[in-house]
């Protein structure tokens, strides 16, 4: 039981997630949605791996330089 303990405190590190609603999360997803488990944890893995923050105005974005930012419509000397 020490792995479904472990995937409880892991979901915890979530805003709003206390232990009772981590738990919910945990045995709907191992008891009826495998497959969304997977999904999420794939998506998250990739996320986690991949994401990281513009080089000009520290949005999170998956390129070096955010599409906001990258947009040659944008006035660069404004900051919003």
């Amino acid at each position: 039981m020490a792995l479904i303990d472990d995937l409880v405190n892991a979901l915890t590190v979530l805003p709003g997630v206390g232990p009772k609603s981590a738990q919910r999360m945990a045995l709907h997803m191992l008891q009826r949605d495998r497959n969304g488990g997977m999904r999420l944890s794939g998506i998250l893995d990739r996320a986690m791996r991949e994401v990281q923050q513009c080089r000009i105005c520290r949005n999170l974005t998956e390129a070096d330089v955010c599409r906001l930012c990258d947009d040659p419509r944008r006035d660069s000397s404004l900051l919003c």
